[in-house]
């Protein structure tokens, strides 16, 4: 019989999985970005603000008090005390570590120039890079060090004679920052290492720049990975400040974080300048003059601090502490059990290969799974191809997505450790964001390689089924062979907190980059073709259906009302068919002839709204505006009326629709020497153009028998402003320019497709297909070319179907 977890047994791991029933088939693998709160959890936050009344901690002492008990709360987590320790509350590790950069003292107050070293790990996350700015500012050496140089300073280093705790006469303060956990991989960094860091472990490093080592050593550790699934001990281990956030805990509250200060290290933050509501004993107005609280917390916490947050944190250690088995401490269950899931997908996907017996996938990993004390629960890799190329990472989340799996892709925010497994150098990377390449962007191949890679991170809530569905979208959208299940039994860690004996694991060639670029696509030489213009679609309110007709006009924007209208939630966000596939059935007619257009969706009665807002009831709102790729988009409400008809639609309380003003000018986002193109609310260009052929050369590739959409059903899910037909299939890819009835269009590049196309546009049922073939026969999500209207014969350029298509490549 198969078990949930290696360390909890089933019945108190299905009572976990019942507090997150609202996921529903959903698999949540991004513990590393945030926890999941329990359902529990709010009830008891929900009844605690009903019958409590919380005031200004400033004038409240009940309230006061219940905030200081949570200091003591937090503290007892991490095995300490209020004579150890001071918790100073923060919207978050960021601003934690903010703090501490501008009040550190870098120099001693009888010499305040040319002492003092911020020295920071390169794999920190950015929010740890970035304090260098700060350091800049204070007039203070900058110094970084490699994961390496790191390690092997504390393998190698002799301990200086004198003891670092009384060692106060230097001339100035270096600060080192690293984290506890790697947030890319998860990988342990030593935490029991304080005594060597301060005792001039990393003076080496320091020399090799010519940096001041006439210095005191404090730690600032970074746990804001670490803490959510690994117990920190501060009576063993004690950094001089710490930073984290509860989100990562608890899931909830989110901007609320905390800075601990060891007591003894507290002076260091002695360069506060700003002092807001609450931190002061004294102030004059009309003097320079005031005096900051003596209380560590109280000179820190600017203004009111978020009271109902901190109070409320209560209930967040009561609900883990209530939900978790004890057996030890339950962060030692916590980190067992995501250590073993972790493990679990690493030796799965380790013995993972393709037919041809190639491997299928690439570590990032610093750590092999042997030892918990250097790994967490988390899973960085890549995917390859039976030839040796890659597949994306954006391509893989779309395919996540389409099995409802919820994993983070990227670099994660941490580019040290990003650009050191992928083996880029600054050169290149600065090449790569030249080219167009941003963090955060869907860019995941350049050249044939990875700009970023896949996490898996799993949280206390994860099961082996979780692991087991990842195993099989993989295998069942990349790989063609079976994996090799783990064996998996309950084990107990009471008295033994040192991982079993196992296998060790051996990973060979970890970063190879292979440079090759892969291009499965036929390519033709430029010869020409007889092609027909068979279909003109409109789309006129984003992500609903479409509306054919004969012929029509072309406007500054592309097709006259294409996407000009859009739906979007009572928060002003926009609606699309990824958040609601039924708006593919609200099936729109424009009528020129009344300047009206009518909505249509089965079972319900249509409505009827004008084209021209100024000669409308319309009214424009200043503050109407939403996100469209991005961008701004400023637009008029459509009234009440088709806003209780869109929302009684789609099951959707409080939707608005929008019509984009006509003098808002949203442009297509090209190099800036390349003439800017006007857009409406479409993605990326004025026109998308699908080539039948093609479709059909896909359709007969499908091997899904339970696809059964006839040819012009998986044509509309492409959902293009223009069909053409012609006899060669796969050659749309290398056309520059595309005639119309004389009216030219440039190529602008191929379309990035996303799960979108599963859904069937008549039904709005989801399926895997078509984007599983697309992904196995282009090595892409790419699938039809975009267009922009550069000129026409006439004034007033209308297309027609049934017109010929001329193109050049």
């Amino acid at each position: 019989m198969s078990i949930l977890s290696q360390i909890i047994d089933d019945a108190n791991m299905k009572n976990i999985t019942k507090e997150f029933s609202r996921l529903g088939d959903k698999c949540y693998l991004d513990n590393a970005g945030a926890a999941l709160y329990p359902e529990s959890l709010l009830r008891k936050i929900n009844e605690d603000l009903l019958n409590s009344v919380y005031m200004n901690p400033h004038s409240d002492k009940y309230t006061k008090d219940c905030v200081d008990q949570i200091r003591y709360l937090i503290l007892n987590h991490f095995n300490t005390d209020s004579s150890n320790y001071s918790v100073i509350f923060t919207s978050g590790a960021t601003q934690s570590m903010k703090l501490v950069l501008e009040a550190f003292q870098f120099h001693n107050e009888t010499n305040n120039k040319g002492c003092g070293s911020f020295v920071y790990l390169r794999d920190n996350h950015t929010s740890a890079i970035g304090l260098r700015e700060i350091a800049k500012m204070r007039d203070v050496d900058v110094l970084h060090v490699s994961k390496d140089e790191f390690l092997d300073s504390l393998i190698t280093s002799e301990q200086m004679e004198n003891n670092w705790e009384e060692q106060q006469n230097h001339s100035g303060n270096t600060l080192f920052v690293y984290p506890a956990q790697s947030n890319f991989n998860g990988f342990k960094y030593p935490i029991n290492c304080i005594d060597k860091i301060k005792n001039g472990c990393l003076n080496t490093q320091m020399k090799k720049h010519l940096c001041d080592v006439d210095c005191n050593w404090y730690i600032m550790l970074d746990v804001a990975s670490y803490v959510g699934t690994s117990k920190l001990d501060l009576s063993v281990t004690r950094p001089d400040f710490i930073c984290m956030s509860f989100y990562k805990i608890f899931g909830y509250p989110t901007g609320l974080g905390a800075l601990l200060v060891k007591n003894s290290s507290a002076n260091l933050l002695s360069q506060k300048k700003y002092f807001g509501g609450g931190t002061v004993d004294i102030v004059l107005s009309t003097e320079d003059f005031h005096i900051k609280r003596q209380t560590l917390h109280e000179r820190f916490e600017d203004g009111t601090i978020p009271f109902l947050s901190v109070i409320l944190l209560k209930h967040c250690f009561d609900t883990i502490y209530n939900l978790i088995p004890k057996s030890n401490n339950i962060m030692d269950v916590i980190s067992y059990h995501t250590f073993y899931l972790a493990k679990d997908l690493y030796e799965q996907l380790l013995h993972l290969k393709h037919v041809n017996g190639s491997k299928a996938i690439m570590f990032y990993m610093d750590s092999d799974f042997t030892d918990i004390h250097k790994q967490g629960g988390i899973v960085t890799f890549n995917i390859m191809r039976e030839d040796g190329s890659y597949i994306g990472y954006a391509e893989f989340q779309h395919m996540a997505e389409l099995f409802n799996i919820h994993i983070r892709t990227g670099c994660f925010c941490n580019a040290g450790t990003c650009q050191r497994h992928l083996k880029l150098s600054n050169k290149e990377l600065k090449e790569l964001y030249k080219s167009g390449h941003k963090c955060g962007d869907e860019i995941d191949l350049v050249k044939g390689q990875p700009t970023g890679a896949i996490r898996v991170s799993f949280g206390y809530y994860n099961t082996f089924e979780d692991v087991d569905k990842v195993v099989a979208m993989i295998t069942n959208c990349f790989v063609k062979t079976k994996p090799v299940t783990p064996k998996r039994q309950l084990i107990s860690i009471e008295g033994n907190l040192k991982l079993p004996t196992g296998k060790l694991l051996k990973t060979s060639n970890i970063n190879i980059m292979i440079d090759k670029t892969v291009d499965s696509v036929p390519r033709y030489d430029e010869q020409e073709f007889e092609i027909t213009l068979m279909e003109i679609a409109i789309f006129p309110i984003k992500s609903c259906g479409a509306f054919k007709p004969q012929s029509w006009k072309v406007g500054h924007k592309g097709f006259e009302y294409d996407r000009e209208w859009m739906i979007i939630r009572e928060n002003g966000v926009c609606l699309t068919q990824k958040q609601n596939t039924y708006m593919c059935m609200i099936l729109p007619d424009i009528n020129l002839e009344e300047k009206c257009m009518v909505l249509n969706f089965k079972g319900m009665t249509s409505i009827k709204i004008p084209l021209d807002p100024l000669a409308s009831k319309y009214t424009e709102l200043s503050l109407c505006q939403s996100k469209v790729c991005t961008d701004i988009v400023k637009g008029y409400d459509c009234g009440d009326d088709v806003a209780n008809w869109i929302s009684e639609a789609l099951g959707i309380s409080f939707l608005r629709l929008i019509k984009q003003s006509d003098d808002h000018e949203r442009v297509r986002k090209k190099n800036l020497d390349e003439k800017q193109t006007l857009l409406s609310l479409s993605n990326q260009a004025q026109f998308l153009l699908i080539n039948r052929a093609t479709v059909k050369w896909l359709q007969d590739r499908i091997s899904d028998p339970s696809f059964v959409d006839d040819l012009p059903s998986v044509t509309d899910r492409f959902r293009g402003n223009l069909v053409i037909d012609m006899k060669k299939e796969l050659v749309e890819s290398e056309w520059k320019l595309v005639i119309i009835d004389g009216h030219e269009f440039k190529v602008e590049n191929q379309c990035s497709r996303c799960q979108m196309v599963c859904i069937d546009q008549k039904t709005g049922e989801k399926t895997v297909e078509p984007l599983r073939t697309i992904s196995k026969e282009f090595g892409a999500l790419k699938f039809g070319i975009y267009l922009s209207f550069i000129g026409h014969k006439s004034k007033n350029c209308v297309l027609r179907t049934k017109s010929q298509v001329v193109v050049k490549m």
